[in-house]
């Protein structure tokens, strides 16, 4: 696929021309292989991507029967992404980002605090933090709380392991369930 920008002859042309199909979207003209051209099964990751594509394709077909969720997805457009649409299939295909996991509030002990800062080009619903013993023991698991300055905060609720060997998962999700690990060892 392509996108033909500054190109008189193909603007406002919309069809089949020999090989290729032209189409406009927006205020774009793209140029791609013609329905129905054969195209080869393609390496293991195409194929991956291709299967990813066709159920980002179906998620947002799904999410877009519902009116409030529809609504939703129409805050995210861009000049870009121009319609719910292509919103939610980029939320379907990119995963949320840890960019900071700030550990200065946690000495091990109750009411300590872990404030985490995620991303994602559509909306973080919700970070899940699990504190391991240094022989892997599960201590502590809950969620943290959005805060105003759109960062996330988790209280522990009792003493818990802080030592070397301590393990701290950081857990990110969005709206399609993509989620993203951060680990760190003391």
């Amino acid at each position: 696929m392509a996108r033909v920008t500054g190109n008189s002859l193909l603007r406002g042309i919309s069809g089949k021309i020999g090989s290729i199909t032209v189409r406009q979207v927006g205020n774009q003209t793209i140029v791609s292989a013609a329905e129905g051209q054969k195209r080869g099964a393609g390496s293991p990751k195409q194929q991956e991507q291709r299967g990813r594509m066709h159920l980002a394709r179906l998620y947002a077909q799904a999410q877009l029967l519902d009116p409030a969720t529809k609504a939703l997805y129409a805050t995210g457009i861009t000049t870009r992404l121009n319609n719910a649409r292509l919103v939610a299939i980029t939320d379907f295909m990119n995963a949320p980002v840890v960019t900071a996991v700030d550990l200065s509030g946690y000495h091990g002990q109750a009411g300590d605090s872990i404030r985490i800062r995620a991303t994602d080009d559509f909306a973080v619903t919700a970070v899940l933090v699990r504190l391991y013993t240094p022989l892997g023991k599960l201590a502590a698991e809950a969620a943290a709380t959005l805060q105003p300055d759109t960062s996330w905060l988790y209280h522990t609720l009792t003493a818990g392991p802080y030592q070397p060997g301590t393990r701290i998962e950081v857990e990110a999700q969005d709206r399609p369930g993509n989620k993203t690990h951060w680990s760190f060892t003391l």
